[in-house]
């Protein structure tokens, strides 16, 4: 694989999260990670996320969802179904979309170039979503919430951004993943697709990334398709800044460049990039021994206002110091 630098399509992000009520599910396994149905608390999940513990509960019976691939009314639910919306995906045009307990076969999509998208949010929780062979990211792009839910397909799992800093006293945007298994993504044989598990590019986003297992393990085809890290942040589009990163497991791979871009590359906002933050992220050490080919980070400006690296390890219990 050559030694360049890769990047993937971006899509523009902002609104409010959706804090809603939804059902847990009993634990897989005999594990206390997870709480009864019903309860409105969620329970940590103590054990890294995979396919054992994300995704639709075990024993959820699942029908087929039979309602508009555009969702344009408000406080909308699908729970416990299984989604074919075809090649655009389930389209997110609403307040406080709720996805949970379902299958979701292709991408969900808010794309927020379209107007009115500031007052669009979607919440994904205890769910499955298979993107496919796509060239865009499986849960795009706006204000939105993934809680335990099983990534995969797609060039990228997860994609968070806005295109530009909010105004007129809007709320600032807000992307949150925790206790998800982002990977799996999907790359045609011979295309030059770049990939990763996460990615922002830039824009006036706050976005928390909480114990999750981020991977892209995806194939390398040269001079240039394939995997450019685990979490991207590349700020192509604006300044990346208010990105906490916490608890996460970053996959090993060859594919990869680096398991992490820490945000201060870019086309002219990378070294203005502030208030990024790993702490206590563990970097598995691989085939390589230093989870990516050529390292774990790379491009994160620890002078930067607010950056802050600590407590980050390889697998073995190694520090590894900001770069």
């Amino acid at each position: 694989m050559a030694n360049s630098r890769r990047w993937m399509w971006s899509a523009a992000a902002v609104t409010a999260v959706a804090v809603v009520a939804y059902g847990l599910y009993a634990a897989f396994g005999g594990s206390a990670d997870q709480v009864a149905p019903g309860s409105l608390q969620r329970a940590a999940l103590t054990a890294w996320p995979s396919e054992s513990n994300t995704g639709v509960p075990s024993g959820t019976s699942l029908t087929a969802y039979d309602g508009p691939c555009q969702i344009t009314d408000d406080n909308t639910v699908i729970d416990a179904k299984t989604v074919n919306c075809g090649p655009d995906g389930l389209s997110v045009r609403a307040a406080n979309l709720v996805i949970s307990n379902s299958k979701v076969n292709g991408v969900i999509r808010l794309d927020t170039d379209r107007a009115g998208a500031k007052g669009w949010s979607m919440s994904v929780r205890f769910s499955e979503v298979d993107a496919g062979v796509k060239p865009l990211a499986a849960i795009c792009c706006g204000n939105l919430t993934v809680d335990r839910v099983n990534v995969h397909g797609g060039v990228t799992a997860v994609q968070c951004e806005a295109s530009g800093p909010t105004s007129g006293g809007d709320p600032a945007p807000k992307c949150t993943v925790r206790d998800s298994y982002l990977h799996g993504q999907q790359l045609p044989r011979n295309q030059q697709w770049h990939l990763g598990g996460f990615l922002t590019e830039g824009g006036d986003t706050t976005v928390t990334l909480d114990h999750n297992y981020v991977i892209c393990n995806a194939p390398v085809y040269p001079p240039d398709g394939g995997c450019t890290g685990d979490i991207n942040l590349l700020g192509n589009f604006g300044i990346i800044h208010g990105v906490t990163i916490t608890n996460n497991k970053l996959g090993a791979t060859p594919n990869l460049s680096y398991c992490t871009f820490g945000g201060s590359s870019g086309k002219g906002f990378g070294p203005q990039a502030h208030d990024i933050v790993y702490r206590g992220n563990v970097f598995e050490r691989g085939t390589t021994g230093k989870c990516g080919q050529y390292g774990a980070v790379t491009d994160f400006a620890k002078a930067g206002p607010g950056n802050v690296w600590t407590g980050n390890k390889y697998d073995d219990g190694t520090p590894i110091p900001a770069p």
